[in-house]
């Protein structure tokens, strides 16, 4: 999702949606295609085919489904070394997950591993707990995560969109921003360090990523907001 106070663009299209793709997420990053001579959109797919990036997918879905969450936490002085998150339902594939943990007295990010006694820490994604060694002992972290919303709360955190709202995925169609902008996203990957990036990418389904192999570079993209525990938006701005 986008924060839409905050996010702007110079301009915008209505474009066609690639046949058998779907947009699903509100700032997904969308390159063309042609189809029939027509230009399409679909989300970025970070794999080694050529790609163009368009612009940002602009809509408002009908329930949202995922949030990225950034919290505090101290890990405890005594054994079990165990963090409860504030959620469960961690996203990701285990067992270590779309999940960063930054130690905050050293400045690093810990590092994962597949099990607590091997390294610095184990999330347990359906839990929503973090079980740390024990040299981590009285550590104070920051957690980063996404996790799958329920309903309930997916209605009271963004509530719900207007009755008959159009699905762009049934219309085939979606909005594009473009031009020179910015864009605030909840839709990047949280293992990665934003406040060392300095050439933004989208990667695969078009989610915000850093640049590397087989990543999109945004032209001219540069962070402009870090997520942290109070403001969990990551501000990109870019020239398309």
């Amino acid at each position: 999702m986008i924060d839409i106070k905050r996010t702007f663009y110079t301009w915008s299209d209505t474009q066609n949606v690639a046949t058998s793709f779907t947009v699903s997420e509100e700032g997904q990053g969308l390159v063309g295609v042609l189809e029939n001579g027509i230009e399409k959109v679909k989300p970025a797919a970070a794999d080694s085919s050529p790609e163009t990036l368009v612009g940002f997918a602009m809509f408002r879905q009908q329930t949202f489904s995922t949030e990225a969450v950034i919290e505090e936490h101290i890990v405890p002085t005594a054994s079990p070394y165990v963090i409860e998150l504030g959620k469960n339902n961690l996203l990701g594939t285990a067992p270590t997950g779309q999940i960063r943990v930054y130690d905050e007295a050293a400045e690093a990010d810990l590092t994962q591993a597949v099990a607590a006694a091997s390294g610095d820490y184990l999330p347990d994604l359906t839990a929503g707990t973090v079980t740390f060694h024990e040299a981590d002992k009285g550590k104070a972290v920051i957690v980063y995560y996404r996790y799958a919303m329920t309903v309930a709360e997916a209605i009271l955190h963004y509530y719900e969109a207007p009755t008959n709202h159009p699905d762009q995925n049934y219309f085939e169609q979606v909005g594009v921003g473009k031009g020179k902008g910015r864009v605030f996203s909840m839709y990047y990957d949280q293992t990665i360090d934003w406040s060392a990036v300095t050439t933004p990418a989208v990667g695969a389904d078009g989610m915000f990523v850093n640049t590397g192999r087989n990543n999109l570079d945004i032209p001219n993209g540069r962070v402009v907001s870090v997520p942290t525990s109070s403001d969990p938006y990551l501000g990109i701005e870019f020239l398309i």
